[in-house]
């Protein structure tokens, strides 16, 4: 226990934390943060009794799905979280966690202030609506996929952001424009590509994904542009639209949502893996095809043949994933309780995942996945986990911990798994595409309910 607290401290810069015991011997993970019901940071008690008594701020109502740490050049690192509007008494949808607790309950602050998360229905240029995942790429830059909708109610367009960490200051605003979006288009997960991260960082792309229309944006970050692509690999499976875990069912259709980036290698190709989180297959995209916006001027599904899906399935869904520089992806299986591996070099299906860790309590759907490298150059995995079945069944109760962050050390778990070794340099084989198509039912958005185009100057930080 003191040797951990100790490397969280000394790895993290995270040492004012409450560290929770491990719930075995050679446990390689550890839950950092975890709450029964998210606390804000409100400037006295009164200000937050007065948002609760409005209906501001319902303490049942909101829920972190992703997670990323920050490691600053000083030691005031920043774990920074996301809390999706999925109705209504949210008050903010993005925060940093700080060192103080509510009813043992970590406080979030709101970030980057208070003043972007109120009002959103005057659809201010400085705000934040509903974020559902984010990413900090390698030039300290933090992208956010703001939905811009509360529950089912588009309040506001769409649109990708991007913060300076070393300032907090917004260098970079996208507005998605209206013909790339269905009215039922929810955007859950951005994977940022940085193709020069050590000369300028001006080569960025953003693939995000539209878990309700079954498609992918692609935002080409320097030019100000984006593109729409569909294809059936981004469909929910219909045979994995009833949800059975902890206890509890319920049925899902939710299309396109995990997603990760083969290790960059200059001068090569890189490879985006996904799949939907309705579904049993994974999926893959050669990037240089998702990035020639020309193929996909006149018809977002020009060419099926570029998508590719692996014969071998998982038995149950998958939320987020992650790949780490040796391109070993990360993932949770859903019915399992457990967290997992996969060597992107071999074939995907049962025989080839690994599970790391498994436990009917803390990892329980593990909804945003990150592999993070540390100061020392060490790499982490880090994840949060939720009672999603109770969130979606309506049965949530606060006064357990519903929700945690947990993190381990890659080295740590991935001795002796079936997972280590680095991929092979071989091409992918062309694997067989779906036969047909699935019908466009539209599912709960992760379970809940050009004219207009907008486009900011692209600008980086400085070192």
């Amino acid at each position: 226990m003191k040797i951990y607290s100790k490397w969280l401290c000394l790895t993290f810069g995270l040492c004012s934390i409450t560290i929770l015991p491990k719930t075995r011997a050679q446990d390689p993970l550890t839950t950092l943060y975890q709450w029964g019901n998210l606390e804000y940071d409100y400037p006295n008690e009164s200000e937050r009794q007065h948002a609760i008594d409005s209906g501001e701020f319902v303490p049942e109502n909101g829920a972190p799905i992703d997670v990323d740490m920050y490691y600053s050049a000083g030691n005031h690192h920043k774990v920074f979280v996301s809390i999706p509007r999925f109705q209504n008494g949210i008050p903010a949808t993005f925060g940093t966690i700080t060192n103080r607790v509510h009813n043992g309950n970590p406080i979030i602050a709101p970030f980057p202030a208070w003043s972007w998360h109120r009002n959103s229905e005057a659809c201010a240029r400085d705000r934040l609506v509903s974020v559902f995942r984010f990413k900090i790429d390698e030039c300290q830059r933090l992208w956010l996929l703001d939905t811009g909708r509360i529950g089912s109610h588009q309040l506001c367009p769409p649109q990708i952001l991007a913060f300076d960490l070393k300032t907090n200051n917004l260098i970079h605003r996208y507005e998605i424009p209206k013909d790339q979006l269905e009215s039922t288009s929810i955007l859950v997960t951005p994977i940022v590509d940085v193709r020069n991260p050590h000369e300028g960082c001006y080569d960025t792309f953003v693939y995000a994904a539209d878990c309700q229309a079954f498609a992918l944006i692609v935002h080409d970050a320097q030019k100000g542009t984006s593109w729409k692509i569909v294809d059936k690999t981004m469909y929910p499976n219909p045979f994995f639209g009833n949800y059975n875990f902890a206890g509890y069912t319920f049925d899902l259709m939710d299309g396109v949502l995990g997603m990760d980036l083969s290790p960059y290698v200059p001068g090569k190709d890189r490879i985006l893996y996904y799949h939907a989180l309705s579904s049993g297959s994974e999926q893959w995209v050669y990037t240089s095809h998702l990035r020639n916006q020309s193929m996909f001027v006149d018809n977002p599904s020009p060419a099926p043949e570029i998508f590719h899906v692996y014969p071998g399935q998982r038995h149950t869904q998958s939320a987020a994933m992650a790949i780490d520089k040796n391109g070993i992806a990360y993932f949770g299986l859903v019915s399992d309780l457990s967290m997992n591996c996969w060597n992107t070099g071999t074939e995907y299906g049962p025989s080839n995942i690994g599970q790391i860790a498994r436990d009917p309590v803390r990892l329980q759907f593990p909804s945003g996945v990150k592999v993070i490298t540390n100061k020392a150059g060490k790499q982490e995995l880090w994840f949060v986990t939720m009672r999603f079945q109770r969130m979606a069944t309506g049965t949530l109760d606060t006064t357990d911990k519903n929700f945690r962050i947990m993190v381990g050390k890659i080295d740590d778990f991935s001795k002796g798994s079936r997972c280590v070794g680095r991929p092979s340099s071989h091409h992918h084989n062309h694997y067989g595409l779906y036969g047909s198509s699935h019908s466009h039912s539209h599912g709960g958005g992760y379970g809940y309910d050009r004219t207009s185009k907008k486009s900011e100057s692209l600008q980086f930080p400085s070192d």
